[in-house]
């Protein structure tokens, strides 16, 4: 199966994980660190002032709640073929009510990206929810590595009368990329020895991530640190994290990432939980999640570039410590592997 790149930038989102870094780690003025380390093979770092938004694979962050410019970065498998097929066929994905018009040539334009060892640079406007919005995609190769960078804002005057708010971040985004920096990645080889039980291999480490998460032999791993992220054959994933808020309820901290979530993707649509004395409720606060404490949660679909992401998240309590753990899909292998899901939800250790 061919995953392109709409389902690889959003295949983990759902907002509201990760803690900024500070300045006395040679983060540069004016910056904060949006993710970085050995673990993951870069640093990204974003303005100050903008709110980071990362989840599972995706390293984001956005300018505020209300202006949603955000640049979000990702990794995958080189793809099979060149850097500009590859997004000729993912732009695809966008439908025709979007109007997508791409600004480059097809062959996008060679570009600088950090210190990627080449880079490849796409422009496209796009429509939706009767606002217009540009995008600066960039495709980088470093050391046998894929990475995909993007910057999306408003094609529209919105802080300034003379240039668009997509023109007028131009300072802030270069920097970013300018920034940008790839390391050696390390901790994450193919041929890293997991310990299996039943059929089920430990991709985590209890004393950084404050868990043992096992999946099924066949899964990628994705990357084993403080978040634990690991994917299904088709692209599916799986992912789980200590919550960095804390001293909320359960139902207001599953409500805040569904409201953040809003600010990236479109068509958010929340699935209403049934009671088993027939009522409805926006979560199932009778949730379980491995051995917790407790657990409570929710189920909902959005919308990316035309594609419809269907997402299984539980938020759990242990008894110091709050934990979430989420599942994400194309609507089209949501249920199918369901099933297995549950599994691995069941196997999970605190």
């Amino acid at each position: 199966m061919k995953r392109f790149l709409s389902v690889f930038l959003l295949l983990a989102l759902a907002i509201g994980l990760v803690s900024c870094g500070n300045k006395n780690n040679g983060i540069p003025d004016g910056m904060q660190l949006v993710r970085g380390g050995s673990d993951v093979g870069y640093y990204l770092y974003a303005p100050e002032e903008w709110t980071v938004s990362n989840q599972g694979n995706i390293s984001a962050a956005y300018a505020s709640k209300i202006d949603n410019s955000s640049i979000t970065y990702t990794e995958t498998a080189m793809p099979k073929m060149s850097l500009s097929e590859y997004f000729s066929e993912s732009a695809k994905s966008y439908t025709p009510d979007m109007k997508f018009t791409l600004l480059t040539s097809e062959n996008g334009i060679d570009y600088s990206f950090g210190n990627a060892e080449r880079a490849l640079m796409f422009e496209f406007d796009f429509e939706y929810a009767n606002h217009k919005f540009r995008s600066m995609q960039i495709l980088a190769e470093y050391q046998g590595r894929f990475g995909i960078f993007t910057f999306t804002s408003f094609a529209e005057n919105l802080s300034s009368p003379d240039e668009t708010q997509y023109d007028y971040y131009k300072e802030k985004r270069d920097n970013v990329i300018k920034e940008f920096k790839y390391v050696t990645k390390t901790g994450e080889s193919s041929e890293t020895e997991y310990e299996v039980k039943d059929g089920y291999k430990l991709i985590s480490n209890k004393s950084v991530a404050k868990f043992n998460f096992y999946v099924p032999e066949s899964f990628e791993v994705q990357y084993s640190s403080g978040i634990v992220s690991a994917s299904f054959p088709d692209g599916s994933s799986v992912n789980i994290s200590k919550a960095t808020q804390t001293n909320v309820r359960v139902d207001d901290y599953l409500k805040r990432r569904i409201d953040e979530l809003k600010l990236i993707v479109t068509d958010v649509n929340l699935i209403k939980h049934k009671n088993e004395d027939g009522t409805e409720a926006d979560f199932n606060a009778n949730a379980s999640l491995g051995n917790s404490k407790s657990a409570a949660a929710q189920e909902y679909t959005y919308v990316y570039n035309g594609a419809t992401y269907h997402v299984y998240q539980v938020c759990a309590i242990t008894q110091w410590n709050g934990f979430v753990f989420t599942y994400t899909a194309t609507e089209e292998n949501y249920y199918k592997n369901l099933d297995t899901v549950k599994k691995i939800a069941e196997r999970i250790e605190f």
